[in-house]
């Protein structure tokens, strides 16, 4: 359960994001864009210059944002009920909003990439996403095609990781237990091939609003 002390904090500061949010279409309005549609790679990977780098990429508008840019929005399409065996979402018939990983118009289409990640860099072409901590009720998991799923965070378990390839890219269900100001701090990590040294972005705070 979150601390009241620890919501209040967030519910303070996203106040404060909304009064300087602005739609992603607009130009030079506002200290925080708001992205609420179609494809965005919210974990985006780029390795330059000796620095490992997380942002988001606006795939619909050919943008690139630092995570502190941006404000994610889960329009109230996404709001639905937990179905029957996703007890990590809740109780069957809760309400619940979801982003899925698969392309619905109107909701944002939300995943992770490492296109810009060079094979051969990091150890294994592998590095390491992890989410160390959420501000609110956040699931992200993905579903086998047999309709399993697989949870990767679970803010009531606390810390979640999964592996991403170089050159990769891939999607998630992200799933939010009320509407509401979240904030995830999130990490990507990974050992360099040619010197064994381990290179992290550090620990990033992303905000998403989900929408009554």
């Amino acid at each position: 359960m979150r601390t009241i002390a620890k919501r209040s904090a967030v519910t303070a500061a996203a106040a404060a994001l909304a009064m300087t949010a602005a739609p992603a279409t607009a130009q030079g309005s506002g200290n925080h864009t708001v992205l609420d549609q179609g494809h965005v790679d919210v974990f985006g990977l780029a390795y330059e210059a000796g620095a490992l780098d997380l942002h988001v990429h606006d795939e619909e508008h050919d943008g690139e944002y630092a995570p502190g840019e941006v404000v994610l929005k889960v329009n109230n399409e996404a709001k639905t009920t937990v179905p029957a065996g996703y007890d990590f979402l809740g109780t069957a018939g809760d309400d619940v909003w979801i982003l899925p990983d698969t392309e619905v118009a109107g909701l944002l289409f939300a995943g992770y990439g490492a296109e810009e990640i060079a094979p051969g860099d990091f150890a294994s072409d592998s590095l390491t996403i992890t989410v160390h901590d959420a501000w609110g009720d956040v699931d992200l998991y993905t579903v086998d095609d047999l309709g399993a799923p697989a949870v990767e965070f679970d803010s009531d378990a606390g810390l979640g990781s999964w592996d991403v390839t170089a050159g990769g890219h891939g999607h998630l269900n992200w799933a939010f237990g009320e509407a509401g100001f979240y904030k995830l701090t999130v990490e990507a990590e990974g050992v360099l091939a040619a010197t064994g040294e381990t290179v992290s972005t550090g620990e990033v705070d992303y905000w998403f609003w989900v929408e009554a």
